[in-house]
């Protein structure tokens, strides 16, 4: 690995709202000045004007940096040290199916982009390119590290695993809003805070916590002394900043006082893993969970790249360092100094009754040998039932994708509790006309 100046690929370097994020927190770290960085994406335009937020960022802030835009990807992936990759196969055109579909079944997805057919969906079609990419980049650059942002994020970083020898984490910051929960309550900072938590990828769970080395339930349960969690926050002063609250946390208040442990803050996501939440409008409604509509994507990303190019302009200017992982990860390769955070890795036994294989979310140890998840135990038994079936429906989903199995797509489809209302038939036609509208990103089941 090129320890000074290392090669740094953004696949997808054209994302209008990933890409000025991450350039951000690079710039702000002096250890990975030199570095070059190359924005490789199918839309060269979109690359190119990534490509002058950067210039005009190093430039304002009179830092050195090698930045290139390409939509090639083998000079692209020759002797890259890190590949990040932040793409969505087949785009919103693609995702609007992942959600009109299922509606049609009376399954209302909140996001659909990790699990329920709206998942599996993306999934089946993002396989393809990602077996092909890692193909590609293991040639090319056998040593290099892959970080993956792409969601469904744990099936596809499982892709990667599978299909290669490459040194691959999947990162996400979902934990950092239960992060941001606590110190709220609790007026502290996250350094005043430790936490002990495993699950996936957006349905992970808070197993124990301490604030200033006391136990954080036991804490906890005396603040609220019967509130509700947005009782409690909305009556609380803002104290150290920390900030007030924009969303409701009505589901992730059920999940603690109904099975006494905090998961993701967003109930968006966390109500797509269970049954009763989107498939009876009654119960969405009661739960206030909304979804990000397609024409609500485009508005955004649209604004996305307004903003790039106000960037580009001088007249925006750099992101603060954001408490996104992917920068400090390089950094911790390139200098050998460990850094322990949230990874996504295939489970070898860091959560003891969770299925071997699946990739799970827990805390990990980065150096550069690479990534060494830390061991959580066993789950308590009524958090690994929920949590178990994702991940049976994960492997099942991949083994799938990769092979082109049909019969074993739908099957995995059939078992994920988002479907458990429908009668197996329906699942199966649901599936299909799923499978049928995303076709063109499909090759490896024709």
């Amino acid at each position: 690995m090129a320890s000074n100046n290392p090669k740094i690929v953004m696949v997808g370097g054209g994302s209008y709202g990933w890409s000025p994020c991450l350039l951000s927190d690079l710039i702000q770290t002096p250890e990975l000045e030199g570095c070059e960085v190359v924005l490789l994406d199918i839309n060269i335009a979109a690359a190119k004007e990534i490509k002058a937020v950067a210039d005009r960022l190093c430039a304002d802030n009179r830092k050195k940096f090698r930045f290139t835009a390409t939509s090639n990807e083998e000079s692209a992936f020759k002797d890259a040290d890190f590949v990040v990759i932040t793409i969505s196969t087949g785009g919103l055109d693609m995702m609007k199916h992942d959600l009109e579909i299922p509606d049609r079944y009376g399954i209302f997805q909140t996001v659909g982009d990790s699990v329920g057919p709206g998942g599996w969906s993306r999934l089946l079609r993002n396989v393809p390119v990602f077996e092909k990419m890692a193909r590609k980049i293991e040639r090319l650059s056998p040593n290099a590290v892959v970080l993956n942002y792409t969601n469904p994020m744990a099936g596809l970083t499982g892709a990667i695993a599978e299909t290669s020898s490459l040194r691959t984490v999947g990162l996400c910051h979902g934990i950092f809003s239960t992060y941001w929960l606590i110190r709220r309550i609790f007026q502290c900072e996250e350094k005043d805070i430790s936490v002990r938590f495993g699950g996936v990828n957006h349905f992970f769970w808070i197993l124990d916590f301490k604030v200033h080395g006391k136990d954080g339930y036991q804490l906890l349960r005396k603040k609220l002394s019967g509130l509700s969690l947005d009782e409690y926050l909305d009556k609380t002063p803002d104290g150290k900043g920390v900030g007030k609250r924009t969303i409701d946390h009505i589901l992730l208040d059920e999940m603690l006082k109904e099975y006494g442990y905090l998961t993701y803050l967003a109930d968006r996501h966390t109500c797509e893993y269970f049954t009763a939440y989107l498939t009876d409008r009654k119960m969405t409604k009661r739960y206030k969970l909304h979804r990000t509509t397609i024409e609500e994507r485009r508005g955004n990303l649209r604004k996305a790249r307004e903003h790039a190019l106000k960037m580009a302009t001088g007249k925006e200017k750099i992101f603060p360092r954001s408490r996104e992982t992917a920068i400090d990860m390089i950094k911790a390769f390139v200098t050998n100094k460990p850094f322990v955070d949230v990874v996504n890795l295939p489970n070898i036994g860091q959560i003891d009754n969770l299925p071997r294989g699946a990739v799970v979310e827990t805390l990990g140890l980065v150096d550069s040998s690479g990534f060494a998840p830390i061991s959580i135990g066993p789950m308590p038994e009524i958090l690994r039932g929920l949590t178990d079936v994702h991940c049976r429906v994960q492997k099942m989903t991949l083994e799938a994708a990769l092979t082109g199995n049909r019969k074993l797509a739908i099957e995995a489809l059939m078992l994920d509790p988002l479907c458990a209302k429908l009668a197996p038939s329906d699942i199966r036609k649901m599936g299909l006309e799923l499978m049928a509208a995303t076709r063109a990103y499909l090759p490896q089941f024709r």
